[in-house]
């Protein structure tokens, strides 16, 4: 497996905690509060959650047979999606 595909899951990786802590943080808040809001904030964490372990599998399988023209292109196309999940995350939590 190339650098690339490595960076690639790692970055999914990455997500899947940044969700992850999007979950528990908005979980602890709808236990206090019971607001509505965050129930929708929790189901769209776990979607995606979902969504990064599936990708990361993708990426697994896409590895053994796709080289540097894939992984180059989803890794800067992952790294604005990590730019933009730790921007809500930021604004969210405001």
């Amino acid at each position: 497996m190339e650098l690339l595909w490595i960076s690639n899951i790692g970055l999914i990786s990455a997500e899947f905690i940044l969700f992850l802590s999007i979950f528990l943080v908005f979980l602890r808040s709808y236990k206090q509060t019971g607001a509505k809001i965050y129930s929708q904030i929790i189901i769209i964490s776990l979607i995606f959650m979902v969504q990064s372990v599936t990708t990361i599998y993708v990426y697994f399988m896409f590895s053994r047979f796709l080289g540097y023209e894939v992984s180059l292109p989803l890794l800067i196309i992952n790294i604005f999606g990590i730019i933009a999940i730790i921007l809500l995350f930021r604004f969210m939590k405001q």
